[in-house]
């Protein structure tokens, strides 16, 4: 009963455990659950980053969007492969990660690019 308790305070979410497994590299033990937690945490990061530059560049309308799709893509399959070095068959594969949770990943990625991309070519209006 005591070591469920220990267990359960140490247990990390979110982006603590993010942190925590990309540290600990292909050492680390997986569960479905933490895999998909990570790879949701690192889509948010990528997303908001890619965001940030496609607004500094600036790009615009659907060669935007192309590129941020490819480069989500490539982002996703490097984090899995090479940084997370799981067992695909174990865990379901890239490809179920790949669209996995998808609307939150596509909103962080649009609000940074909007925002960014007025906030450094969109004129302020002189009062």
């Amino acid at each position: 009963m005591a070591s469920q308790k220990k267990e359960k305070e140490s247990k990390k979410e979110g982006l603590a455990l993010f942190l925590e497994r990309v540290s600990q590299g292909p050492d680390a033990v997986w569960t479905k659950e933490e895999l998909t937690t990570c790879v949701h945490w690192q889509k948010q990061l990528t997303a908001a980053l890619i965001g940030l530059a496609w607004g500094l560049l600036p790009l615009k309308g659907f060669e935007g969007f192309a590129a941020f799709a490819l480069v989500q893509a490539v982002c996703i399959v490097i984090f899995y492969r090479l940084v997370l070095r799981v067992n695909e068959e174990m865990y379901g594969g890239v490809g179920e990660s790949l669209v996995e949770g998808f609307h939150s990943f596509f909103a962080v990625f649009m609000l940074a690019w909007v925002l960014v991309y007025n906030l450094a070519h969109v004129p302020m209006p002189v009062l």
